[in-house]
């Protein structure tokens, strides 16, 4: 898999394969420079179903090749790989970005889900229908490895952190973050957001894989 390594951060990266979890690492928790043996991971809401952990996606291919050269922070791609009629939800550090309509704190407030920068959150409703977050893990094309499948789950957002990183939701067992960034040519699964009006009140979510 070393012939994925790749630090440009405006290069289209996806990554449709299986992934790895921690157990199948071959030192520890540094990721696997070999795909493993299955794209299928159980939902965390315990009623044990399975869904697919998604394509992986560097965050130049998941804003449909307009993010990879914005350089400013808090700053959101103009477009995102998302149906017509659905985006990336914002994320963001505060004040406009964090609070729109389209962010992740606003998805997470219309389902009566509590969270916070500090990392707390309801993780039983982001786990639960709709939303069913799973813990898809990553693919990280700076070092051509798997991370973390089962453990913890990471979706891109259309919003940059400086030239290098841009901002993701971050899930684990216990909470959520939704103002974590990390390299670009980090490779994440993607959710849609459908455009929230006054003739929805809650929004509606689907997973691109």
């Amino acid at each position: 898999m070393t012939i994925y390594i790749d630090e440009v951060n405006d290069h289209d990266h996806t990554y449709y394969g299986n992934g790895c979890t921690i157990a199948q690492y071959p030192s520890g928790q540094n990721g696997s420079p070999t795909p493993c043996t299955t794209r299928i991971v159980k939902e965390k809401d315990g009623n044990n179903q399975e869904q697919k952990i998604g394509t992986y996606y560097g965050f130049q291919a998941a804003t449909s090749g307009t993010g990879g050269n914005i350089y400013g922070g808090n700053n959101n791609s103009p477009d995102t790989f998302c149906p017509l009629g659905w985006q990336l939800p914002y994320s963001g550090t505060g004040g406009d970005y964090y609070d729109k309509s389209r962010s992740y704190k606003y998805l997470f407030t219309s389902y009566s889900i509590t969270t916070d920068t500090g990392g707390t959150a309801d993780a039983a409703k982001i786990f639960s229908y709709p939303l069913s977050y799973v813990f898809s893990g990553y693919f990280h094309w700076r070092s051509g490895r798997l991370y973390i499948m089962n453990s913890e789950g990471r979706y891109w957002t259309s919003n940059v952190d400086g030239t290098n990183n841009a901002y993701y939701l971050y899930h684990w067992g216990t909470g959520s973050r939704t103002e974590y960034s990390n390299y670009k040519t980090s490779g994440h699964p993607i959710r849609c957001a459908n455009c929230f009006s006054i003739l929805s009140s809650t929004a509606r979510w689907q997973e691109i894989v």
